[in-house]
């Protein structure tokens, strides 16, 4: 995690430009460097999860949108929320969140937004920046949020909203309501974001953008809050200063003659945003880079590796046993800590280049980056090659890792079959099993993982329901040997045209 947080700006004190959309003239100068805030303190460092909170702007986000609401006890109460007010916050807010949506379709984006109308004791538009700890802090503990300073609540706001809503990443939209006022906070901004997180502030108005441009201002703060910087002129960023997971260059500033001039949300926000416009570098720095062309951005091309203990050698009689880890590993980062937000979906194994078989997770779901594995190998006499390999969230495979174990004391290995067709009932499906008569037990599912699916006592011929509907569906099937072991996993592809079967298959 980065040690230091930069803080960017849009607002600042300005008349309206003449013409719709261009950049606004600043009457008070605008800060020629970069502010800093300091990372989660020590009060946050119990947090295992060393994800920042918002890195790159790809998969969940998790967006708590906060209406502070004045009730007088410091600050005279000069602004009041009313439902119509609330209404344009909120639709301006999922524009602007949509917006990003469609401009990122690799991206994976889905956001879950919450809006909270929340007491203060301070008028938020009676402050500028430098007391922005008033109001933020005193609304952020009334949230029940009360780590060290206003920043750590800030953190710890985000992590929250971030594991209650089981999203990747997590920001606070602080919306000020000057309706009463002319659209600015006391300072003259009315609006600014920290540069990858913890939170944004607006005024409702937007400045002199107007309510109206709500939506597009909204977008360009979004784009701080994942790492992009400012590129009109007056923002004074240089064209080689880097920003975002992916350290990216400003390279479409308008300070220092840069070589290009892209529309962009990070350089003209109202006439960008009509036009769904982001440039290379503002997308680069928000993570949105394919460097190897191959359909996935940066931040999500990741594969998992694999740890293997084992399988060990057996004793006699004996069941060799496969177990280990896999991480999916992150795209590295120049500037942050590396983080992927692809996870496990599933470790396989195959025994002497047959079907591939599906291994457990230890602790039964695969729904983390890292995952472990224990699994007794079913498997009889003989010497046998073992591949295993490991599948993550983007569908990106582990390489393969080749063991050989030799199994002796168990006996041979069973002669087993299965055969499945339609019955002579409609709705109905025949399935026959192949096995030595002492075999226990059968069990039949149309999942790898024989969820819902119970051990049955073998008989050679079973029938089973099926509900109507044209497709096809593999059956898995797996037996338990006359002293209880368990077998490989047998995989039988049943198609028809007139049903398909589904979970949970139903015994006549």
């Amino acid at each position: 995690m980065r040690t230091l947080t930069l803080l960017a700006f849009i607002g600042l004190l300005f008349t309206l430009p003449a013409l719709v959309g261009a950049e606004p003239s600043a009457s008070i100068d605008p800060p020629h460097h970069a502010l800093y805030a300091p990372a989660p303190s020590a009060l946050l460092a119990g947090d295992v999860d060393l994800r920042g909170p918002s890195q790159y702007l790809a998969g969940t986000i998790a967006v708590r949108v906060v209406l502070p609401e004045s009730n007088g006890l410091v600050d005279p109460s000069s602004e009041d929320w009313n439902p119509e007010q609330i209404e344009l916050v909120r639709s301006g807010v999922d524009a602007a969140l949509e917006w990003w949506r469609q401009q990122l379709p690799l991206a994976r984006l889905e956001f879950k937004v919450q809006y909270q109308v929340v007491p203060s004791s301070y008028e938020p538009t009676r402050h500028g920046l430098a007391g922005e700890s008033l109001w933020i802090g005193d609304t952020l503990a009334k949230l029940g949020f009360r780590s060290g300073s206003y920043f750590d609540q800030a953190y710890e706001a985000a992590y929250s909203l971030r594991d209650e809503l089981d999203a990747d990443w997590a920001t606070t939209i602080f919306v000020v309501n000057s309706d009463n006022g002319n659209g600015y906070l006391a300072d003259g901004y009315f609006a600014y974001a920290y540069i990858n997180g913890p939170f944004m502030v607006l005024t409702s108005d937007a400045g002199g953008y107007g309510s109206r441009h709500f939506a597009a201002v909204t977008a360009h703060e979004f784009g701080h809050i994942f790492g992009a910087l400012d590129q009109y002129h007056v923002a004074q960023v240089d064209c080689t200063r880097t920003s975002g997971y992916l350290n990216a260059p400003t390279t479409n500033s308008q300070f220092n003659a840069c070589g290009t001039n892209e529309p962009s949300i990070m350089l003209e926000p109202i006439t960008a945003f009509a036009q769904q416009a982001v440039d290379p570098s503002a997308l680069a720095q928000v993570g949105y880079r394919d460097s190897d062309i191959d359909g996935a951005i940066d931040p999500l091309d990741t594969t998992p590796a694999l740890n293997l203990r084992g399988p060990q050698v057996s004793t006699v009689g004996v069941r060799p046993r496969l177990s280990g880890n896999t991480e999916d590993l992150a795209f590295p980062s120049p500037s942050q800590t590396p983080v992927s937000i692809n996870w496990i979906t599933g470790i396989e194994y195959r025994v002497n280049r047959g079907a591939w078989q599906y291994l457990p997770a230890a602790d039964g779901m695969f729904d983390s980056a890292s995952e472990s594995f224990d699994r007794e190998l079913p498997l009889y006499d003989g010497e046998h090659s073992i591949e295993l390999r490991a599948r993550n969230s983007a569908g990106m495979l582990s390489q393969t890792i080749v063991q050989q174990v030799a199994v002796a004391g168990i006996g041979p290995a069973p002669e087993y079959a299965v055969l499945a067709g339609s019955a002579d009932t409609p709705g109905l499906l025949d399935v026959q099993f192949t096995a030595p008569a002492e075999t226990q037990a059968v069990q039949v599912s149309s999942e790898p993982t024989f969820a819902n699916a119970n051990w049955e006592p073998f008989t050679p011929e079973r029938t089973y329901d099926l509900y109507h509907g044209p497709g096809s569906v593999e059956l898995y099937v797996r037996f338990r040997d006359g002293d209880g072991r368990e077998s490989l996993v047998y995989r039988v592809e049943v198609a028809s045209d007139s049903h398909t079967i589904y979970l949970p298959l139903l015994r006549k």
